[in-house]
């Protein structure tokens, strides 16, 4: 399994990304480990809001640059950290070469309790490789 690590951070109603999570069309299986910080204005410090909610469960939900919707599982948090791998199907297609939007969605032990982090625009982005294997 291939890992990309990432960092969200949530501020004054927005979340943004350490760096973009950049694929090529026909990779697949890499799985983005997503660790939310949330920074408090009022205080002035940080703290990793998987483990400060004791958020156990997290939904990855993924907007296409042709505005289809896909939902990841609700997944366990491992360490204070959300990992979703990115599915063969989100990324083989020409059509689906551009920029990515997503949310992550925080949920309690038993899911009767859930909390959805800001929008991070553009946050995975979708290459057309330098050549495929059908060329």
């Amino acid at each position: 399994m291939i890992y990309v690590d990432r960092t969200i951070t949530v501020q004054q109603g927005t979340s943004r990304i350490d760096e973009p999570v950049i694929l090529y069309r026909g990779d697949y299986e890499v799985s983005v480990r997503f660790t939310i910080v949330n920074q408090m204005v009022k205080f002035g410090s940080e703290f990793n809001m998987i483990d400060y909610e004791n958020t156990p469960n997290a939904q990855l939900i993924i907007l296409s640059p042709t505005k289809e919707a896909v939902f990841s599982d609700i997944l366990r948090c491992e360490e204070g950290v959300a990992t979703f791998t990115i599915p063969q199907e989100l990324v083989d297609e020409l059509q689906e070469v551009g920029k990515y939007s997503f949310q992550i969605r925080l949920y309690d032990y038993d899911q009767s309790s859930r909390i959805t982090i800001p929008q991070v625009k553009n946050g995975i982005i979708v290459r057309e490789p330098i050549t495929t294997e059908n060329n």
